[in-house]
């Protein structure tokens, strides 16, 4: 029997480095992939301050697989030493994974999620927390602070409202409705600026490559209205997220 599981993954790259953890996420997906349903990734960010060592923008990645409890060792074992391999010598990577139906108390873990969003949280606090929810943690490097990040990003996954899904999405078609818009693999929904959603005939124009953003556990995306119709909002708006 196959049921939901969640990978998160933090700090394992540099400014400027070749590897992020954005394609380390991509690679863990790809290797699921080849077993199993997997879901998109998931881009969350954490709290910004100059007490937090971190590249850019001190963000995290999250996966969701539907796969049996036989197959989650490989899978973590797959993980472990892909990231151990990859990532760069001053990163401070950590690894979360659970399983949804073993985790103790989903709004507590979500709780913590949100909090690392808006202060600071020590490794010991991360390492408590997972033990209370049955969250299996664990840091690549001795104290990584990586493991807060990565379990914060399951928590903001959990919630279904937080975080962009990982990807830029080009189209070669200057405007689509929101019917063939929901026809496209990335796109589960699309609404405007007050997450309303819109007639399946509503043509929306599209700017920029399309960044979907996880709301109402779905891949969505938001659109503004304008003088000349509704256009996708692009990556700067979408900072926020």
């Amino acid at each position: 029997m196959k049921s939901w599981f969640l990978l998160c993954i933090d700090d394992t790259d540099e400014l400027g480095g070749e590897i992020s953890t954005g394609s380390l996420a991509e690679d863990i997906a790809s290797y699921i992939g080849s077993f199993a349903k997997i879901s998109f990734i998931t881009r969350h960010q954490l709290l910004l301050d100059p007490r937090i060592n971190y590249t850019s923008h001190n963000s995290s990645m999250c996966l969701a697989a539907e796969i049996s409890k036989e197959e989650r060792e490989k899978v973590l074992n797959f993980a472990l030493e892909l990231i151990s391999s990859k990532c760069v010598k001053s990163a401070e990577p950590g690894i979360a994974a659970a399983f949804k139906d073993e985790i103790t108390n989903v709004s507590e873990l979500i709780n913590f999620g949100k909090s690392a969003k808006e202060m600071l949280i020590s490794t010991e606090q991360a390492k408590r927390v997972a033990n209370e929810q049955n969250v299996f943690l664990k840091a690549l490097t001795p104290n990584a602070r990586g493991v807060i990040g990565a379990l914060a990003g399951i928590g903001l996954r959990l919630s279904g409202d937080d975080g962009k899904i990982r990807g830029k999405f080009k189209q070669n078609a200057k405007c689509l409705s929101v019917g063939e818009l929901l026809k496209l693999p990335y796109i589960e929904a699309v609404l405007d600026e007050s997450f309303k959603e819109l007639a399946k005939d509503e043509m929306i124009n599209l700017d920029e490559a399309l960044k979907p953003i996880f709301w109402d556990h779905k891949a969505t995306l938001l659109v503004k209205k304008e003088s000349n119709g509704f256009r996708n909002l692009g990556i700067k708006e979408l900072r926020e997220f």
